[in-house]
């Protein structure tokens, strides 16, 4: 059985302690249920994912967390992941980090998020914005009509397992 990935997009180093603190806990509910984290790899809302996810799970290294950097240099991840992949892609590697995982979750977010939430878009992921976390969560909540917009963590954490349960289902 493979595992579930989940991408979690949004703000870097304009993280606000909110939007770190809404990630670190979602980072650890979503590896509570099982899902790998797919993201950016980098600081603010990334890296808080991965930590909330690393002290959830402890010292095991399932379910995975992935980290699609920007640049060729490994260094630049943060210390949180599993698995880092250097793209080289700059920006461009906004539409890995869409697709890595089967739904897309922004909190907070800028212009990246914001490209990546255009990106998913496309590719017929589906979306969850953590309303209130600001940024582009907040706005893609209001204005696009096929994100879910939720109120909690836990929230966002049910929508996941709703939409891959249909997905499932689907499927059989």
């Amino acid at each position: 059985m493979r595992t579930r990935l989940v991408s979690v997009i949004g703000s870097g180093a304009k993280a606000t302690r909110e939007m770190m603190a809404q990630a670190e806990e979602l980072g650890a509910a979503l590896v509570r249920e099982g899902y790998g984290i797919v993201s950016g790899g980098l600081g603010g809302v990334m890296e808080a994912v991965c930590r909330g996810a690393v002290r959830q799970r402890g010292k095991e290294r399932h379910p995975p967390l992935i980290g699609l950097l920007p640049s060729y240099d490994v260094e630049t991840g943060n210390d949180y992941l599993d698995i880092v992949l250097p793209t080289g892609m700059g920006h461009a590697r906004n539409a890995l980090v869409a697709a890595g995982g089967e739904v897309v979750i922004c909190v907070g977010g800028s212009v990246g998020a914001l490209s990546e939430v255009g990106l998913a878009s496309k590719m017929k992921r589906p979306l969850i914005a953590l309303s209130g976390s600001g940024g582009t969560a907040d706005v893609v909540a209001r204005a696009l009509r096929s994100v879910v917009a939720v109120q909690s963590v836990e929230e966002a954490v049910e929508e996941v397992g709703r939409v891959l349960a249909a997905s499932e289902s689907s499927e059989a």
